[in-house]
């Protein structure tokens, strides 16, 4: 119509302009005019609520009028007119609703106070969150209004007044944070107050407090995602923040639930048995339930689908996305190691208080033998099967378990210089009753191999040895020497060349035959006949030698005397080629338990004599022959060692412990003198005193077995 010529006729002959500017102008007339009405709401208003109400208001309308000229209008004009109705009035109302509403947003948040005091958190916060609520409303509302320009062109929308209306309300998002943290800690602290820790119902082993905290971090989930921030970067940086938050949330609930069952512990304190409640299961069940939700906590908030948008945005964010999701991912890792610390400590109070009961009831099991362990601990560790959940029943026996461990390991200590064999027999016995009780064959507590534990394992080594006689753990100390011999873990002193054997008549034959490679360790400090100066050195000269033949334990063969050969004079090799029979057959059980002990001396006139090495042989061991067949067995080589202090011979320690025992006490001084360095030859008084004066410096046996 406008194009036709009767129409620029009439037009020119008014002198108006060309149709299509009429229409344009005429409609940015009725867009003012309808603004200026609008805002007529905002005269005479004085306080900043009445403002945000009437500012609310306005972009209401602004929001339907331009709804209006989008659905009704804009086609028609652009179909007849060619005039983008929709783009031209939505450009210019969202330039006069940006300083109507920019500057009142701006100035609120400016003003708001800090929440550093719990006064102001319940006076001006609660006040201010009303207010923001209004606020709410009102970036709702610019939200809305911003979504029509969806429709218009690039150029346009990067031109609307509402373009960056998110970025208005940024301080007021921080500051809704600000206020929901204080009130989820304020709500959570409440609801642990009210919680009767009592499971809500039979389906469920948790209590109110753990839903009421599930559903304010819901909440604040409903919230973030009806706030559906715009800015895809920012947004991500800020729900980093809002899972912050409620990491540290969930360590404060676990510190009130904490806090909460101590207390319920003092109503126990002087209890003999029962040392846990249903109440206790609960609080560590509340715990976990919420550790569990919390690390769902990105899924649950789409924080996977935002970072792909980030990738997939047009400024390129796939660096940011990967910085975001690494950070996020290092917050939920650690919150969940804290909070998982935080269950250790709760069971750690408990064991704290149960410690008491369980050192009482392990005393009287040791003492008499009893089940009163198992007494004790039956009752509370079927109840905490029943209410604790899978994991947390798994955590809390585990360190049950430890803690009897611990208990059991100081009760053999603190008794094992005053008891007997026999009690740490009885120790031994309800320890491995304990195991079982802890790892029942039905697979619903401990895995036994992994309760088997490297301080379980120290503690019943210990009682093997402690249940032993003292005859018996002379027995085993000659079987460790015997072992390491064997794999020759120790440096070689000598080389000494033997046939041994028994005979079926009934005799022991010990044919010493040589020995060579001997090697003295001398200590110089004094001045020997065979080497002077100064320092510990290895002397390899020849030495007057000879070789000891004994049965033992001595104990074992009383009647047995002990046999030498004659000393060699500076001879390396050494020839002995001498014999020693003893009346005894190997199918006696006695003799076979029994060791032959070969000891090489260094023959020292008035002096003790040097220790070179020695070798110990099991008579179990050694071949029988019929007396004829003698001669078919072979001669062997045995490697001389002396006893090796690092390597901690559990006999030995047990041993040590006897200091009652004289059996014990002298074993141990005889064995101190083959543990400690030896000493050079002194023909001096003073190297003598010297040597004195050196072994005073020393540890004792005993100190070195216990620092071992």
């Amino acid at each position: 119509m406008q194009n036709h010529a009767g129409t620029r006729a009439l037009l020119d002959l008014e002198g108006l302009p060309p149709l299509h500017e009429m229409v344009t102008s005429s409609l940015a007339t009725h867009a003012k005019n309808w603004w200026m009405t609008v805002i007529e709401e905002l005269r005479g208003v004085r306080t900043t609520d009445e403002q945000i109400s009437h500012v609310i208001n306005i972009v209401k309308e602004s929001h339907s009028f331009l709804s209006i000229a989008a659905n009704a209008y804009d086609s028609i004009f652009m179909k007849e007119m060619n005039i983008p109705y929709m783009q031209t009035t939505y450009l210019m109302v969202s330039k006069k609703v940006n300083p109507c509403v920019r500057p009142l947003v701006m100035n609120i948040y400016n003003r708001l106070p800090s929440l550093d005091t719990e006064e102001e958190e319940e006076t001006e916060c609660e006040y201010r969150l009303e207010v923001g609520t209004s606020l709410w409303e009102l970036y709702m509302n610019l939200g809305r209004l911003y979504q029509l320009s969806e429709r218009l062109p690039a150029e346009a929308r990067a031109e609307s007044g509402v373009r960056e209306y998110h970025r208005w309300f940024s301080k007021g998002v921080l500051r809704w944070l600000e206020l929901a943290m204080c009130r989820a800690r304020s709500m959570i602290k409440r609801a642990v107050e009210l919680d009767m820790l009592e499971p809500q119902d039979k389906y469920c082993k948790f209590s109110s407090s753990a839903s009421d905290t599930l559903g304010i971090f819901n909440d604040i989930k409903i919230w973030w995602q009806k706030l559906a921030w715009p800015d895809l970067e920012n947004s991500a940086v800020l729900l980093t923040k809002i899972l912050d938050n409620i990491c540290s949330c969930v360590l404060c609930y676990s510190n009130l639930i904490r806090e909460k069952v101590e207390s319920i512990f003092h109503q126990y304190e002087n209890s003999t048995r029962v040392f846990i409640t249903e109440q206790i299961c609960v609080g560590l069940n509340n715990i976990e339930r919420v550790r569990t939700e919390m690390v769902k906590l990105p899924t649950q908030f789409g924080f996977s689908e935002l970072l792909q948008k980030i990738r997939e945005s047009d400024s390129g964010g796939e660096s940011a996305a990967t910085q975001l999701d690494a950070t996020v991912e290092r917050l939920i890792v650690s919150a969940a190691e804290n909070t998982e610390a935080k269950l250790n400590e709760f069971i750690d109070t408990m064991l704290d208080k149960m410690q008491p009961t369980l050192e009482r009831a392990v005393n009287e099991a040791c003492e008499e033998r009893s089940t009163v362990l198992a007494q004790v601990l039956d009752p509370s560790l079927e109840l905490t099967m029943n209410q604790l959940n899978n994991s947390n029943f798994k955590r809390f026996l585990w360190r049950v378990w430890e803690v009897v461990v611990d208990i059991f390991t100081a009760t053999v200590m603190r008794n094992s210089e005053r008891r007997k064999a026999n009690y740490f027999g009885g120790v031994h016995t309800i320890l491995e009753e304990t195991l079982k009780f802890f790892s029942p064959p039905d697979g619903k507590g401990l895995d036994e191999t992994t309760a088997k534990t490297p301080a379980y394992t120290s503690l019943m080594e210990l009682l093997e040895s402690l249940r032993m006689s003292s005859e018996s753990l002379i027995a085993q100390y000659y079987q460790e020497r015997y072992e390491e011999q064997m794999e020759e873990i120790l440096p070689c002193k000598a080389r000494l060349y033997v046939k041994i054997l028994f005979t079926k008549p009934g005799k022991l034959i010990v044919e010493v035959i040589m020995a060579k490679d001997m090697v003295v360790e001398a200590d110089a400090c004094s001045i020997t006949s065979r080497g002077g100066g100064l320092g510990l050195h290895t002397s390899h000269q020849p030495v007057d030698s000879y070789v000891k033949v004994q049965l033992v334990p001595q104990e074992w063969f009383p009647a047995t005397a002990i046999r030498k050969t004659k000393t060699q004079r500076k001879q390396d090799p050494a020839v002995y080629e001498e014999t020693f029979e003893y009346e005894m057959s190997k199918t006696d059980d006695g003799v076979r338990a029994g060791f032959l002990l070969l000891t090489l001396k260094d023959y020292n006139l008035g002096f003790s004599n040097t220790f070179i090495g020695e070798a110990v042989i099991p008579l179990s061991s050694l071949p029988c022959v019929d007396s004829s067949e003698v001669h078919t067995v072979t001669n062997s080589c045995l490697t001389m060692t002396t006893p090796g202090l690092d390597i901690g011979y559990k006999s030995l320690r047990a041993l040590q412990f006897r200091t009652g025992d004289k059996v014990a006490s002298a074993f141990i001084k005889k064995v101190s003198k083959r543990l400690i360095e030896p000493k050079g030859k002194a023909n001096t008084s003073m190297g003598k005193s010297n040597d004195d004066k050196a072994r005073s410096k020393s540890p004792n046996m005993r100190e070195r077995l216990k620092l071992s």
